[in-house]
């Protein structure tokens, strides 16, 4: 009994001290991943939204993205402007990009509290608007899975496959004009729900 004592309050010291440096390893690790994200020049991947909802993902830096949804639908970005597109209604959001800072850098920061188990992020605020978001990435710290729960309990789930990156992308992919015939709604962002 004497031997195994002081092994378990090592082990338990150990623990303890191991669980705090986790939440400060996990922002450490969250902002590895952050940063490599923001050295890529280009990134290419096919996305799955909430299990059913396909479409291809491109970006490049800085701050250009493309999203073309097997729907038809479309969100593009040429760092300025941010469009919105549904081919169903035939309207078009423009929203203004002034001020804004994106990418997974803005999704994922300024939260309070940031663990990290294997591969998994978990991230937690009360003032966000994402109260909660779930970041799998890969060996090579690449998204792989990103789910983001609302106060209200509502799930947003993106899975990625097939990433390349650092391909070249032109500068027309990021620069969407809507069908003439769209109704063009302003900023919608900006308005009160």
């Amino acid at each position: 009994m004497r031997n195994i004592l002081p092994k378990f309050s090592i082990v338990l010291l150990f623990s303890v001290q191991t669980g705090i440096l986790w939440a400060e390893d996990g922002r450490d690790r969250l902002n590895a991943v952050i940063g490599k994200m923001n050295s890529l020049e280009s990134f290419r991947a096919s996305v799955t939204i909430n299990g059913g909802l396909t479409g291809v993902v491109s970006f490049k830096s800085p701050n250009q993205l493309h999203a073309r949804f097997s729907d038809g639908r479309i969100i593009s970005s040429n760092g300025r402007i941010l469009w919105f597109y549904n081919p169903d209604s035939s309207i078009a959001g423009k929203q203004d990009l002034k001020g804004v800072s994106g990418g997974l850098g803005g999704l994922l920061s300024g939260y309070e509290n940031v663990s990290v188990s294997g591969r998994t992020f978990r991230l937690t605020s009360n003032t966000k608007r994402y109260n909660e978001i779930i970041l799998v990435v890969s060996d090579n710290d690449l998204p792989r899975v990103l789910k983001m729960k609302r106060s209200d309990e509502e799930i947003t789930e993106v899975a990625f496959s097939g990433i390349a990156t650092n391909i070249g992308l032109g500068t027309g992919l990021f620069n969407f004009q809507p069908p003439t015939s769209s109704q063009i709604v302003e900023n919608p962002l900006n308005q009160k729900e």
